[in-house]
C-alpha cells in the first residue's frame, strides 16, 4: 500500500516539478520547488529511501538560504557537508542508496553555472543517478519522469548546440 500511496504522490511532485519549468522568476521557482521537494521527500520516506528524503531535505535547506543569499563556494560546500554528514546515519553502504546524496552535492557544486551546455549536462547526469535510484526504490513515476527528463534535456542540448553553430556561420 505505502507504494501505491508513494507513487501518488510521485505523481504530484513530478507535475510540479514539470510545471515549475514555466515559471521565470527566480524566487518563485525556489519557492515551489521547495513544496515539490516535500512531496518528493515524503515519497521517498514512504519507500524507505532515506537518501531521498536527506537530499531533498538538503535541497529544501539550499534553496531557502539561496533564496535570500547570492550562492559563494563556502555555501554550497556547507550544502554538501551537511548532505554527507546527514546521510551517514541513514543510508547503508549500498551504493545506490548513496546516489540521491552525490547527486544533490553535484548539482548545488554547478547550481550557479553561467556555461548552459555544461549545466544540462550535469542535470542528466544527475538524474541518471535519480533514475537508478528511483528504479531501485519502486518510485515508478519518477524514474519515468527522470527518463523524460534526460530526453528532453539531451534535445534541449542538441537545440542549443544547433543553434549555435549556426550562428558561428
Amino acid at each position: 500500500m505505502a507504494v501505491i500511496i508513494a507513487n501518488i504522490i510521485s505523481i504530484i511532485s513530478c507535475t510540479m516539478m514539470v510545471l515549475i519549468g514555466l515559471i521565470k522568476n527566480k524566487n518563485k521557482i525556489l519557492g515551489a520547488q521547495c513544496v515539490q521537494f516535500t512531496l518528493m521527500g515524503i515519497s521517498h520516506y514512504l519507500l524507505g529511501g532515506m537518501g531521498g528524503v536527506v537530499a531533498t531535505v538538503v535541497s529544501i535547506l539550499r534553496n531557502l538560504v539561496f533564496f535570500f543569499f547570492k550562492t559563494s563556494v563556502p555555501l554550497k560546500i556547507l550544502f554538501i557537508v551537511l548532505s554527507v554528514v546527514l546521510s551517514l546515519g541513514t543510508v547503508n553502504l549500498n551504493p545506490v542508496t548513496w546516489l540521491p546524496i552525490f547527486a544533490t552535492s553535484i548539482f548545488t557544486w554547478v547550481i550557479d553555472s553561467e556555461n548552459i551546455i555544461k549545466f544540462k549536462w550535469v542535470m542528466i547526469l544527475t538524474v541518471c543517478m535519480w533514475f537508478v535510484y528511483d528504479a531501485y526504490h519502486l518510485n515508478f513515476v519518477s524514474a519515468a519522469f527522470d527518463a523524460f527528463t534526460v530526453v528532453s534535456t539531451g534535445f534541449s542540448i542538441w537545440q542549443i548546440k544547433k543553434d549555435q553553430s549556426g550562428k558561428n556561420i
